[in-house]
């Protein structure tokens, strides 16, 4: 497709107003966004990488592993800061643009320039597309391969070399995200049926509007075992890979056993499959009327693959798939303005209207990119300061309890991680939970606050065995109330042996500790012990020495001891 018409001066302006806007906004958002769970669960498996650690075998993960391993040199550069979280956002701005980049290039294929730029600028700014690519997650590569393969595959003449450029692409789309064989069925179907709504069949014209004699599917075909060859090498070398370091059995269960769980959410209801029929006759009726609404010089079969792939894809993912999570939209939302773009060139062409929607429809998107989820004052810093006192109360050989990750920097003492899968086998007793029995028998005395991921039991052994001291739990608990009356003796359980201090409010008590004088921090045993003040205290209680002499206090509302 032609350059097209040179852009106007008052359209080059507003074009560049609305990048700028978005590149603002972009910033804003990476440093007052919270943070979604996934974000360290990523980021502790990449941290891992850069510690000499194995994906899968040492470290749960339920993603293919491209996404890590790439991360894992960054992380090693930047190394355990309590901001890196709010960095590798940083680092996915360069994905975000070489997807917009991609989306661009495939709309310009099949309209023009000026088209392509409107549909890119749209698209950089719609709030779903926008919120989740900033996030440091895995989605971002995936979506990104995603786009680059599709342009290898549709944004120019057909050939042996394009074909195996776009299945080596999609290779890595694979080795990012299990979520490919999704796309890529919904590829392949939509192959089929582009026939029956472009208005013009496969053997008419050879592929992608070339010169070339040979009826399409030929030529096609003769190209599939480079498709093929180029799709399977990505994918060969992570199985050879994991293979050599004797975690083949871990990779495949973290990727495929563990996620195929019969039964899971829409899995539950094998009714739904019925709607498939229906969708798909709402999908190739709504592509056919965008095709026939294309310009005439538009090559309809490309626009018509786009356009059913992205259709397909949603219909499935909303019908089949058994759990929907708006990241999972980020492989759609850019053919979805590929293939819409058609529409704002028809927009942008009208003299009485000139490109005033298009500046509308932008205005709109930012309204509810903000309005649905402004930029907070706090922003990502409860992760940060959960990060920072990780680093200053623990030191790299002790382990942490926590849900998915969210400590990044130090091991944990159970394999699973607390997401919606775990959950769901830990409820049927497919996995058992033994989580305070691995504590106790790994020695391990900080969790984070927040136990609502763990079952009841693991919930409970929490509340009653460890002291909250800002975003962090460690072992200990309150001695009952009343405890400081000098003479009175004070009767406790100690779960886990540990090196333990008996504090107040003010600082260190003195007394008899199991019969010998107590005067500071001394090793417990496992069992009941039995403390008595030497003088009228106030509120006490037992709490892992460390966080004592590190500046953490279970009386006060900030992180330290005053």
């Amino acid at each position: 497709m032609p350059a097209g018409e040179p852009l106007r001066r008052s359209e080059l302006l507003s074009l560049t107003a609305l990048a700028a806007a978005t590149l603002a906004l972009r910033v804003a958002f990476v440093f007052r966004q919270p943070f979604n769970s996934d974000e360290p669960q990523h980021l502790h498996v990449a941290w891992g990488w850069s510690r000499g650690l194995i994906q899968y075998r040492d470290l749960f993960d339920n993603h293919t592993p491209i996404f890590h391993m790439l991360s894992a040199p960054l992380v090693a550069v930047v190394g355990e800061r309590p901001e890196i979280l709010s960095i590798m956002r940083l680092a996915m701005i360069p994905l975000y643009l070489a997807t917009l980049w991609g989306a661009f290039a495939l709309a310009t294929a099949l309209f023009d320039r000026r088209t392509g730029l409107w549909a890119t600028a749209l698209l950089a700014i719609h709030p779903t597309f926008f919120r989740e690519s900033l996030e440091y997650r895995a989605d971002d590569l995936w979506m990104t391969f995603w786009v680059l393969a599709l342009l290898a595959l549709v944004g120019g003449d057909w050939s042996g070399r394009r074909a195996f450029s776009g299945g080596l692409l999609l290779g890595a789309c694979l080795g990012t995200s299990l979520k490919t064989t999704l796309l890529l069925g919904s590829l392949g179907a939509a192959a089929l049926l582009v026939p029956f709504v472009a208005g013009v069949s496969w053997r008419a014209q050879a592929p992608w509007g070339t010169a070339e004699s040979d009826p399409a599917p030929r030529r096609v075909a003769s190209s599939l075992p480079a498709l093929l060859g180029g799709m399977a090498i990505v994918p060969s070398g992570i199985v050879l890979l994991f293979t050599s370091l004797g975690a083949f059995a871990p990779f495949l269960h973290g990727t495929v056993l563990h996620n195929l769980l019969p039964g899971l959410g829409r899995w539950s209801r094998p009714g739904r499959g019925f709607l498939v029929l229906p969708a798909l006759l709402v999908v190739l009726a709504a592509v056919s009327a965008l095709v026939r609404l294309a310009p005439p010089a538009v090559d309809r079969r490309r626009l018509a693959l786009i356009a059913l792939t992205a259709g397909i894809y949603l219909a499935a993912l909303q019908i089949l798939w058994p759990l929907f999570t708006r990241q999972d939209l980020l492989p759609f939302l850019p053919l979805l303005f590929v293939a819409l773009a058609g529409l704002l060139q028809i927009v942008r062409r009208r003299p009485a209207l000139g490109f005033t929607p298009l500046l509308a429809a932008a205005a709109l998107e930012i309204g509810l990119l903000v309005k649905g989820a402004p930029p907070r004052r706090a922003g990502p810093a409860p992760e940060t300061r959960l990060l920072e006192e990780v680093l200053r109360l623990t030191d790299p050989r002790d382990e942490i309890l926590d849900a998915k990750g969210e400590a990044v920097f130090r091991r944990r003492p159970i394999y699973e991680v607390m997401e919606s899968i775990t959950q769901a086998r830990l409820q049927r007793g497919d996995l058992k939970e033994e989580i305070p029995e691995a504590m106790i028998e790994r020695g391990v005395f900080v969790a984070t606050t927040d136990v609502g991921r763990f079952p009841e039991r693991t919930r409970l052994f929490l509340e009653e065995n460890f002291l909250p001291v800002g975003r962090l739990r460690v072992a200990g608990r309150f001695l009952p109330p009343g405890s400081g009356d000098p003479g009175g003796a004070i009767v406790f359980e100690v779960v886990i042996p540990a090196r333990y201090a008996i504090v107040a409010a003010d600082g260190a008590v003195a007394g008899r500790l199991d019969g010998a004088p107590y005067g500071g921090p001394i090793v417990l045993s496992a069992g009941r012990h039995l403390f008595v003040p030497a003088a009228a205290t106030g509120r006490l209680a037992l709490i892992w020495a460390q966080a004592i002499e590190r500046g953490f206090s279970p009386f006060t509302t900030g992180d330290r001891l005053s």
